[in-house]
């Protein structure tokens, strides 16, 4: 039997609406920052953003340096070094990210901030890497200030990658990838849930 670690549900996954409120509050706070030259929401932003299109583990999106992002038209991708149990893996996501993470570097070069090669892709104190437990923090904040159920954590976005794209492309294997689960059976825990796709199938058997 399974624990309720390892069970997903509606309490764990963002609806699209939730999706895109976050987002957007999370951009417009950007916007407004970038204005002055602030970083925290930028920041946040992009952290939100990767966490979302990604599904990468908060340990994961922490250590990501300039060198594990490949933005070419043949690949958009990032490279998890060390994910879980050591494994390595390559992450493929959409071109709306791959605007943002452009964009992103490029502030950091306004901001001062190093972008060769080895640097963080999210800078903490004295350009180390931020802690898994700051960003933790900075997207629970995130949810907060946009007014989100409180209850949606960080490791919530990677619950919510993984169920939006296993309904959206029907592909086991693929998002076992993503994800860098061991066990295709750990991928399966993310089937039919999602309301909107399991409320017209149900409609289907009264009909």
């Amino acid at each position: 039997m399974k624990t309720s670690r390892y069970l997903v549900n509606r309490q764990k996954f963002l609806s699209q609406t939730e999706i895109d409120q976050l987002l957007h509050y999370c951009e417009s706070n950007a916007d407004s920052d970038n204005a002055f030259s602030r970083t925290t929401w930028p920041v946040r932003y992009m952290l939100v953003h990767l966490a979302l299109r990604t599904g990468l583990r908060v340990h994961e999106i922490a250590a990501l340096r300039i060198e594990d992002i490949h933005l070419n038209r043949a690949e958009r991708a990032l490279c998890v070094r060390k994910g879980k149990g050591g494994r390595s893996r390559v992450v493929y996501f959409d071109s709306e990210l791959a605007e943002h993470v452009n964009r992103f570097v490029q502030l950091k070069v306004v901001w001062g901030q190093d972008t060769t090669s080895s640097a963080p892709l999210l800078e903490g104190r004295n350009g180390r890497h931020y802690t898994p437990t700051a960003l933790s923090i900075s997207f629970k904040n995130a949810v907060k200030a946009a007014g989100l159920p409180d209850h949606y954590s960080i490791h919530c976005a990677r619950h919510t990658y993984a169920t939006h794209l296993l309904a959206k492309t029907n592909n086991l294997r693929f998002v076992q990838k993503q994800l860098g689960h061991a066990s295709l059976s750990m991928t399966t825990l993310y089937a039919d849930l999602l309301p909107e796709v399991n409320q017209p199938l149900a409609e289907l058997i009264l009909s």
